[in-house]
């Protein structure tokens, strides 16, 4: 049986999109009677699940049972779902055990892993084969019984030796150029440019066709790259795609954006709030209302940095948190009922990458507002990450306020952004102590993660260049780095020799770019490609 017209059936948000707003608006006024869903504790599950390390496929490999790989995060409310609705009903936790090795991972944490199976999202369904190898993967929540047939399925088909109808999709393999060419460095700047041009949305705004979110990276390229009638457009069509997220995504109460919207005409939004996102959301509105002065934009991005530097600061450690719990029914609520519910919870934990992103948009959100002590805030993270890298020998992906400790082991993005901001900081304030943390970053990088016959930065958890989108980024980090260091010579080493390599290896990136524009629905991976072409940008004004 084909597990295809399951998945199409059964959508992870089909109910709400069904629900009367009346029936809605009703039900989110029970919040105040109603407790709010706990945070997945798969600790405690009936499910019995592993806890997902390196190694833990290889270690159950002689149970030969299919593995059922869960991707979830504290923040997700729609994981939570999953949990009290689907994997706590008997029938499915018994079968799960039964015929089953299964993992708990959380996303955050094990961040390579989400890239590894390249998750779409949480919660996030991955079915191996008791071999290990790939047999489906699919994003979204299903209740109980839809879960249960999906399940038995897999298990009868992987014991029948079948395989699923039609996951397999051909995918373009990338073969790295021999030598540079400037011509394909701007083909590719060209063909993106008009590829973001060409899927403006312009009934809703937004790009593409599918869910719609603010695409900051993407946004803030545009504007900065863009001369002439394009530029005139893009600045038109993001405007009026930040009123749309301003009118769907924003919470007006407590100010900050919403993660996205599953819908096209932003309806059905998901309801976590990233430190991130939101940083990105307050830079693209304040740059949008000095090319087009907008009240509506500036009020909005005003608010967000007060929702960030309150709710998202924490003064005890004396950073920018990385993440609020998502909550359905909460943000429907006026102002004075939710004086009465329960807000979302603030995750007590800060991410290297996360917060390295935070920081980079807030230093430019500086030239802009330094209203709510944000200056200070600002250099109050960076200190926080300067002496936890200072002090180590290595870079660590996450903070836990309640064990007051750094965890884990960085992993390449941890290194490629924490860079990139030290030197953006250093720069920024004249500080000295920055540009050692920066320099430290780089030192560290090529040691862990520089590939010397590849002569580009490569991530040892992945097992193939399978994901050539995700290292071009983080490529594209580094060299806009090294350009930087090399164009205020800050640094006595030559860059040039290092720089091009990394360059010239996603210069063949157009093919790639050209299948993901005709497919796209969500647009998410063109954040992916602006580092690399910021990079290409700086690297081609250095060689002028």
């Amino acid at each position: 049986m084909s597990l295809i017209p399951i998945m199409h059936r059964f959508t992870a948000y089909q109910w709400y999109s069904a629900t009367p707003k009346c029936l809605v608006y009703f039900l989110t006024a029970l919040i105040i009677l109603i407790p709010h869903a706990t945070a997945f504790e798969h600790e405690g599950s009936s499910v019995n699940f592993q806890e997902y390390s390196r190694d833990v496929i290889r270690k159950n490999r002689e149970k030969n049972k299919p593995y059922f790989l869960l991707f979830a995060a504290q923040w997700c409310h729609w994981c939570d779902v999953f949990n009290e609705e689907t994997l706590s009903r008997k029938k499915v936790y018994t079968y799960l055990r039964n015929h089953f090795t299964n993992i708990f991972i959380d996303a955050d944490i094990h961040s390579s892993a989400y890239r590894k199976y390249k998750a779409t999202g949480v919660p996030f369904t991955v079915f191996l084969n008791p071999d290990g190898s790939l047999y489906y993967k699919y994003a979204g929540t299903l209740y109980a019984d839809e879960f249960l047939e999906v399940i038995q399925d897999v298990h009868k088909n992987i014991s029948e030796n079948r395989s699923v109808d039609g996951e397999e999709n051909s995918q373009i393999e990338y073969v790295p150029p021999a030598e540079l060419k400037k011509a394909d460095l701007v083909k590719l700047r060209e063909m993106f440019h008009q590829g973001i041009l060409d899927n403006f949305d312009l009934k809703e705004y937004g790009l593409g066709t599918g869910e719609k979110s603010i695409l900051h990276q993407t946004f803030l390229y545009l504007l900065h790259s863009l001369r002439g009638t394009d530029r005139k457009d893009a600045i038109r069509w993001i405007t009026r795609t930040l009123e749309k997220a301003i009118e769907h995504i924003y919470d007006p109460v407590e100010g900050g954006f919403f993660r996205y919207a599953e819908k096209k005409d932003w309806q059905i939004p998901h309801y976590e709030k990233m430190a991130d996102l939101n940083a990105g959301a307050v830079m693209i509105m304040y740059e949008i209302n000095r090319q087009s002065p907008s009240p509506d934009l500036k009020k909005a991005a005003d608010k967000t940095v007060q929702y960030l530097t309150s709710t998202l600061f924490d003064p005890n450690i004396g950073s920018f948190l990385s993440f609020q719990e998502a909550d359905t029914s909460y943000y429907f609520l006026s102002g004075d009922h939710r004086k009465n519910g329960q807000r979302p919870n603030v995750v007590e934990k800060v991410f290297t990458d996360r917060l390295a992103k935070t920081l980079v948009y807030l230093i430019d959100v500086l030239d802009y507002t330094t209203r709510n002590s944000l200056e200070e805030k600002v250099t109050q993270s960076l200190d926080f990450m300067a002496e936890m890298i200072l002090k180590n020998d290595q870079l660590y992906h996450y903070y836990s306020i309640s064990e007051r400790q750094w965890l884990r082991s960085g992993s390449l993005p941890d290194y490629a952004y924490s860079a990139t901001l030290f030197l953006k900081a250093a720069t920024k304030f004249l500080s000295k102590r920055y540009h050692e943390v920066a320099m430290k970053i780089l030192r560290l990088s090529k040691a862990r993660f520089h590939d010397a016959e590849k002569r580009i930065f490569f991530d040892p958890s992945m097992d193939s260049l399978d994901d050539v989108e995700y290292l071009m980024e983080m490529n594209g980090l580094f060299a806009q780095m090294m350009l930087d260091m090399e164009m205020i010579q800050w640094t006595n080493d030559d860059h040039r020799n290092q720089t091009e390599p990394m360059i010239t290896y996603f210069s063949a990136m157009d093919e790639l770019l050209e299948d993901q524009i005709w497919d796209a629905e969500n647009w998410q991976f063109a954040e992916r490609y602006v580092p690399y072409l910021k990079a290409v940008d700086k690297f081609l004004a250095s060689r002028e």
